[in-house]
């Protein structure tokens, strides 16, 4: 039996506007540029060590003195492996 053609009852339909490309990357990579640009900033202009020049921190530590004696290690000679000559 011959089925007979059925008529198409749905079609794809692609609508281009244009080129159109997503920015969010694009946004991303510029927040990150400006936020390690201000810290470059303040880290090379001096801005966050100044916090540590002012608290005037001083810590003296007596470390002990350790003597150890001299230690003298002699290894035996080897001999050459069987089989080897050494000319």
């Amino acid at each position: 039996m011959d089925e007979p053609e059925r008529p198409v009852t749905h079609e794809t339909t692609v609508i281009n506007t244009g080129e159109r490309r997503g920015g969010g990357s694009a946004l991303i990579a510029i927040v990150l540029l400006i936020v390690v640009g201000v810290l470059a900033f303040l880290y090379f202009g001096g801005y966050l060590q100044r916090a540590a020049d002012k608290t005037n921190i001083d810590i003296k530590v007596d470390a002990p003195k350790v003597d150890l004696p001299d230690i003298n290690i002699e290894r035996p000679k080897s001999e050459p492996p069987a089989g080897n000559s050494a000319k």
